[in-house]
């Protein structure tokens, strides 16, 4: 068996696959991996993990027996078109692979997290980059902590476009807002990879803004769980 782990900022993901199949999963908040306890057949199982947080890496180094990091410099098989590989997120190319190995290319990944990553692989299977935005529940929080009389809401389609109340306005805004942006980026970065590159959404949000946006084509909640051991077993 297998344990893989990704770190994001807000959550931490974990699976376990056996023969290749995700047997179970389950997700923690990140600021509380700290307390997290594992037991020793889970702390023993060979583990392989995506980070973008150096302290809860340390953390992990620190419960796990047999833990292995990856990042854009250690995985084999990808072809990263950018110099600086140091700077690419470690899920954004756990993604990248797994996009590549399960759906074909050229594709597009957005991943709704803390932020919305858009991942770009050409025709050629290579990583040519992407662009960041802020994830829809970060704008959420920030409309709320930035305004005096606007509150934090849960995020939901309203019944109308048209708000006729201030929590309806913002969840307006905030789910068609969001669509149009996410399929606005993904007719632009088609216009350079070709009108038939997939487009594969994955992260917390993905089901919600697939409702609304007529671009993703894909929703694999699990794409960076698959593409960790993916990894595992090829490289």
């Amino acid at each position: 068996m297998l344990l893989v782990i990704d770190v994001g900022n807000s959550s931490t993901r974990f699976g376990i696959f056996d023969n290749n199949k995700l047997k179970k999963n389950w997700t923690i908040e990140t600021k509380n991996l700290f307390k997290w306890k594992p037991d020793k057949s889970i702390a023993s199982l060979p583990a392989i993990i995506s980070s973008v947080v150096p302290a809860a890496s340390k953390i992990l180094r620190r419960k796990l027996i047999r833990p292995r990091f990856v990042d854009a410099r250690t995985i084999k098989g990808l072809k990263i078109k950018l110099k600086n590989k140091s700077e690419i997120g470690a899920d954004r190319v756990v993604d990248a692979y797994a996009a590549i190995n399960l759906y074909g290319i050229p594709a597009i990944i957005l991943d709704f997290g803390t932020a919305t990553t858009f991942d770009v692989i050409s025709k050629k299977g290579e990583y040519l980059g992407g662009s960041i935005a802020p994830g829809i529940g970060l704008s959420r929080d920030v409309l709320h902590e930035r305004t005096a009389k606007l509150p934090r809401i849960e995020i939901k389609a309203p019944k109308n476009i048209i708000g006729r109340s201030t929590v309806d306005a913002m969840r307006s805004g905030l789910v068609y807002g969001y669509a149009s942006m996410v399929d606005g980026m993904i007719e632009r970065l088609k216009d350079k990879t070709g009108k038939k590159t997939k487009v594969i959404a994955t992260g917390g949000y993905a089901k919600l803004i697939a409702k609304y946006a007529s671009g993703i084509d894909i929703i694999d909640i699990d794409l960076t769980l698959k593409g960790l051991n993916l990894i595992w077993q090829k490289n």
